[in-house]
């Protein structure tokens, strides 16, 4: 029974790598579709957008009818398209390939791609197909900063306090008594009655004046300048240790691996693997389904590696967990846990 793989990407380039890789397993003419309003190469698989990528011509394939438009509308908007009709058992490999070119998710553009949809729009010139990839190239990138406070310290001068010497002029009168001296002149005239010599006559008539000094002291007031006493000012300068210390703060970004796509989401997917791998024996879904969930498990934990890569380890893990009650034996269920690891990786990278 053919089945209906669709991958969106939002380049030519990698479509055309899918188409590539697809061709490299066996692929041809009679299973790939290729559709894109964006120039380039052709491929020998190349369809007409209006007639090979509308949403009634995908609904032929088995595409469902919203999912139609969604993809039409994709390409419409620059987008390519890949469309292969494999075998049930080229399923997986099929998937493989066109998970890990990372394709356009129905999830993450479904609400703007339907509510867009017109089926007689124009297709998208160059720059605004940029343009569209460039928006939601944006909308999938967020930063988380780790952010971290650092304590500083140092030292700074403040004033604590000081000394402010002022001098000022005062004024005191001082007294003191002295003793002083004074003279003074007298004049004494004194009445004499005697005859004088011829000599002593000839000297009194001489002229002849006698002076005579009157002294007297004074008192005279001098001031000088005398220290009597200094202030120094000065500082003394003490050290001491103190410990100082804060809170800081910091943002630590955890990163944590989460399922793109829960069970719930996917058990409908496993359960049509199952009605078409194990359906025709003689276990029923129950019995497949602990193969299903623990490959599931294992897909999202080793992110990146294929199942080729790991298989020995889950080989031996599986049987360790179920030994006791699991109904099935490794190599009857192993294609459940490979097909739930690779659904898993599948939903990682889109």
């Amino acid at each position: 029974m053919a089945k209906t793989i669709v991958g969106l990407y939002d380049d030519r380039s990698t479509a055309r790598t899918v188409v590539s890789e697809l061709e490299n397993i066996g692929f041809g003419r009679d299973h790939l579709r290729f559709a894109s309003t964006e120039s380039g190469d052709r491929t020998p698989y190349d369809v007409d957008v209006k007639e090979g990528a509308s949403p009634s011509a995908l609904t032929e394939y088995g595409v469902a009818e919203d999912e139609a438009r969604f993809y039409s509308e994709g390409v419409r908007r620059g987008g390519s398209l890949v469309i292969a009709r494999v075998h049930d058992g080229d399923v997986e490999r099929a998937v493989d390939i066109m998970a890990r070119h990372n394709p356009v998710r129905y999830e993450d553009r479904r609400e703007d791609y339907l509510a867009d949809y017109d089926e007689t729009a124009a297709a998208y010139t160059a720059e605004q197909a940029t343009e569209n990839r460039t928006q939601y190239a944006d909308q999938q990138t967020e930063r988380l900063r780790e952010i971290e406070e650092q304590l500083k310290i140092g030292k700074r001068e403040v004033v604590r306090g000081g000394v402010r010497v002022h001098k000022y002029v005062d004024t005191d009168v001082e007294e003191e008594t002295l003793r002083l001296r004074e003279e003074h002149v007298d004049v004494d005239r004194t009445a004499v009655n005697k005859t004088l010599s011829a000599d002593e006559a000839d000297a009194a008539f001489e002229e002849k004046t006698v002076e005579v000094v009157e002294r007297a002291e004074e008192a005279v007031v001098e001031k000088e300048a005398v220290v009597t006493g200094e202030v120094a000012v000065g500082k003394d300068v003490d050290v001491r240790q103190e410990t100082v210390g804060g809170e800081v703060r910091s943002t630590r970004v955890e990163v944590e691996q989460i399922a793109n796509e829960e069970w719930a989401t996917a058990e409908p997917a496993f359960r049509e693997h199952y009605e078409a791998e194990y359906a025709s024996t003689d276990h029923d879904f129950d019995t497949y389904k602990p193969a299903y969930e623990y490959g599931y498990a294992a897909g999202q934990s080793y992110k990146g590696r294929e199942y080729t890569d790991v298989e020995a380890d889950l080989r031996s893990d599986y049987a360790t967990r179920h030994r006791d009650g699991d109904r099935s034996a490794w190599d009857q269920v192993k294609g459940a846990v490979r097909h739930g690891y690779r659904r898993a990786r599948a939903a990682a990278t889109t």
